[in-house]
C-alpha cells in the first residue's frame, strides 16, 4: 500500500491510487523490486524530503505532481504544503510569504465567499488550516486572517485564509502584520490596496456603557430570532478568559452551545463582534473537534447576522492564536468586522 511511503492525507486521491497501483503491480509479481521501481521510488521520497524541509517547515503533506488553481493562477504543486483528506482544501507555502512560514489556506474548486461554500466544505477549510498549523515548527503563535469580499480587501477572486507563524519579537511592532496581510498579494511584483477604512488608534478607542453594547445586542438578539438561528440565551454572567460577560452583552448562542457570540467594549468598526467558544482555553489547538466545528460554523452565521444588520457587503475575519500574536485575552476568539456599508467605520 502507498500508505506505507505515504502518511494518510499526503497525496491526494488520484495520486494515491496511482502509486497504489503501481506498487501492487510490482509486489503481485512476486519477485524482487527492480531497479527501476526502487529508482522510482527513491526520487519520490527525495521530492517529499525536499518539500519537508521548504521554509523550515516539517511536511509530511506535499502533494506530488498535481497542480491547484488560485483564483486564475495555477500553483505548482511543489507549493502545497498539506492537503485534506478529503481533498476538498489545501494549505499553500511560498507564495510571497510575509512572514517565514505564511500558509494560504484554500478550497478546491474556487470560490469567491465563504458563504458559497456548503457547511461541510467551510468546516473542512478551517480544519484543514488547524491541521496544517500543528505541522509547522518554530513558532509561538499565529495570526489566522480571511478577507471576504472585495470591501475587505480580498485581493484575488478565491477565497483564502491567512495564517501566519508568529514569535515574540518578529517584527518591531506586533500590529505590522495586519499592514502586511492589507497589502498581500500572490502574483510578484503585485501590492493589494485595500479600500480605505479610517481606524482609530488604540488610545482613542473608546470603552463603551453597557447600555451601549446592550443596545447592539438587542438589535442582534431579535435578528437572530427572526431568523430562527441560535439556542437560549445565557442568564447569568459567562467567562472571557479572566472577565466576566454581562448576559446583556451576549446575543447569540450556538445550538450546541459551545460557542458564543458578544458585543465588543471597544469597536475597531461598526458591528465589531466577537465569537468566543465556551470553554475556556487559550489556542485552538486546544479545541475538540466538536468545539472546532461549532465555532466555525457560529462564525458563519453571526457574520451573516451581524452583515445583514449593517448593510455590509463584506467581513473581516480574524483570530490572534496565542500571546505572541498579539492575543490579549488568553482564550479562543474570532473577531468579526463587517465592511462595505455607507459608514462602516466609528
Amino acid at each position: 500500500s502507498s500508505e506505507l511511503f505515504f502518511p494518510s492525507g499526503a497525496l491526494s486521491p488520484p495520486t494515491r491510487e496511482f502509486a497504489s497501483r503501481c506498487m501492487g503491480a510490482q509486489l503481485s509479481r512476486r519477485a524482487p523490486p527492480s531497479p527501476l521501481f526502487a529508482l522510482g521510488i527513491a526520487c519520490l521520497a527525495a521530492l517529499m524530503a525536499l518539500g519537508a524541509v521548504r521554509g523550515g517547515i516539517a511536511s509530511t503533506s506535499l502533494v506530488l505532481g498535481e497542480h491547484l488553481r488560485l483564483a486564475q493562477h495555477q500553483v505548482g504543486a511543489n507549493k502545497v504544503f498539506y492537503t485534506a483528506p478529503s481533498g476538498r482544501s489545501a494549505a499553500l507555502t511560498g507564495l510571497r510569504p510575509i512572514l517565514p512560514g505564511h500558509l494560504i489556506v484554500v478550497p478546491q474548486p474556487p470560490v469567491e465567499r465563504l458563504a458559497e461554500l456548503s457547511e461541510e466544505a467551510a468546516l473542512d477549510l478551517f480544519e484543514t488550516a488547524r491541521s496544517a498549523q500543528q505541522l509547522v515548527r518554530g513558532a509561538t503563535a499565529f495570526n489566522w486572517a480571511l478577507k471576504d469580499g472585495a470591501a475587505a480587501g480580498q485581493p484575488i477572486t478565491h477565497l483564502h485564509l491567512h495564517i501566519v507563524p508568529r514569535k515574540a519579537n518578529d517584527l518591531a511592532q506586533n500590529d505590522l502584520v495586519y499592514e502586511l496581510l492589507d497589502r498581500w498579494h500572490p502574483i510578484e511584483g503585485e501590492v493589494n490596496v485595500p479600500p480605505p477604512l479610517d481606524l482609530p488608534d488604540d488610545d482613542q478607542r473608546r470603552a463603551r456603557t453597557e447600555v451601549e453594547m446592550a443596545a447592539e445586542a438587542g438589535r442582534y438578539v431579535a435578528l437572530a430570532a427572526e431568523r430562527r438561528l441560535g439556542g437560549p440565551l445565557p442568564t447569568q454572567e459567562v467567562a472571557f478568559g479572566n472577565f466576566k460577560l454581562k448576559p446583556s452583552q451576549v446575543f447569540f448562542v450556538s445550538t450546541s452551545g459551545l460557542t458564543l457570540a458578544t458585543v465588543n467594549l471597544k469597536p475597531l468598526v461598526r458591528g465589531h463582534v466577537l465569537v468566543v467558544s465556551r470553554r475556556v482555553v487559550p489556542t485552538i489547538a486546544e479545541l475538540t473537534p466538536e468545539e472546532m466545528q461549532d465555532l466555525w460554523r457560529t462564525v458563519r452565521e453571526v457574520q451573516g447576522l451581524v452583515q445583514a444588520s449593517h448593510g455590509a457587503s463584506s467581513s473581516t475575519l480574524g483570530m490572534q492564536d496565542g500571546r505572541d500574536a498579539g492575543q490579549s485575552v488568553p482564550h479562543v476568539h474570532v473577531h468579526i468586522l463587517p465592511v462595505g456599508e455607507a459608514k462602516s467605520s466609528l
